[in-house]
């Protein structure tokens, strides 16, 4: 890789939900229409996220399939973030090991990164040794996903549910891993904002869209809601980038601002619970999925969820 396709991206990164059809199969011309949606707003594309992307439930073919079509469909137009994360550390250099052989041997000359969130299977002990064996099996730049909300059974193997601040120092000094999508409260984020200092150009994300408009990071964030909203979180995301921009002045930009501020709030409040439950149902109702399968491991929808729905899409003319 280029130094260039090496850089990782600023601004709104997209995690783009998984089309399927019945029995967790993959419906790639849904898939196709979804990226042209969420392409006009978005400055990366996250494939399989742990969340958005129902990585941790879809079976290790699917995400293989998932991942090879979405650099078939975008040819390098986007930046393209690859979720490797899976239930054991073998399971997870596993998949990246198959995903990278697709990129090779397809000459993808696109910028392609590594995403992974490993206290949801590794212990933060050894942590650094772990990556540090992944960072000479691969050339690709890796960012590390750090979200306290996945792991909810108890583990012995897992003691702490965030990567602890020291380990993230060490983790740090190793030069593959270049960002962080961080998703838990202030404090611990101060923490990590320290450890980090002494890495230059070390990209931070915010995993949460509520507290990026609250108070954003200065890197971009990951927003769900760009799948369904993707011109409005391109406005969001760099209206707080560029929050001392000299347009900022301007009482009509302010104002349209702050409504579509207002509008994905709504939405957010709506999906928070049930996320991609949720956001393929309105997906579906805007007419952008023919369907809105979710995994067999994902929380349907209910009847209630199904009325909020379709008041929001009229409210705001999805239908």
């Amino acid at each position: 890789m280029t130094s260039e396709t090496n850089k990782l991206p600023r601004g709104l990164i997209c995690p783009l939900v998984t089309p399927l059809k019945s029995g967790d199969v993959l419906d790639v011309p849904a898939l196709d229409r979804l990226i042209s949606q969420a392409g006009t707003g978005a400055d990366a594309l996250l494939v399989g996220d742990v969340l958005w992307g129902e990585g941790l439930v879809l079976s290790r073919e699917t995400k293989i399939e998932m991942a090879s079509a979405v650099l078939e469909i975008i040819q390098g137009r986007w930046p393209v973030l690859i979720t490797i994360t899976s239930e054991t550390p073998g399971e997870t250099i596993g998949l990246m090991a198959k995903i990278e052989s697709f990129v090779e041997r397809s000459g993808y000359s696109g910028s392609v990164f590594w995403v992974d969130y490993p206290v949801t299977y590794h212990s933060n002990r050894g942590l650094p040794q772990f990556y540090e064996k992944v960072a000479r099996d691969t050339a690709t730049p890796l960012i590390l996903g750090n979200n306290p909300g996945l792991i909810q059974t108890p583990d012995k193997r897992i003691k702490h549910k965030n990567i602890r601040t020291s380990v993230l120092k060490k983790l740090s000094e190793i030069e593959q891993i270049k960002g962080l999508i961080y998703t838990g409260p202030l404090k611990r984020s101060i923490h990590y904002h320290e450890a980090l200092r002494h890495r230059r150009g070390f990209k931070f994300y915010d995993g949460d869209e509520a507290t990026f408009m609250k108070r954003p990071s200065s890197d971009g964030v990951v927003a769900g809601g760009a799948n369904l909203l993707p011109q409005a979180w391109h406005e969001i995301t760099w209206s707080c980038l560029n929050r001392y921009d000299v347009q900022r002045q301007y009482a009509d930009h302010v104002s349209q601002i702050w409504e579509t501020g207002v509008m994905a709030q709504e939405f957010y409040k709506l999906y928070a619970k049930k996320p991609v439950a949720v956001l393929k149902r309105m997906l579906h109702v805007a007419g952008v999925l023919p369907n809105a399968h979710a995994a067999s491991g994902t929380p349907p929808t209910d009847s209630a969820d199904n009325r909020a729905i379709e008041a929001i899409s009229n409210k705001y003319e999805l239908l």
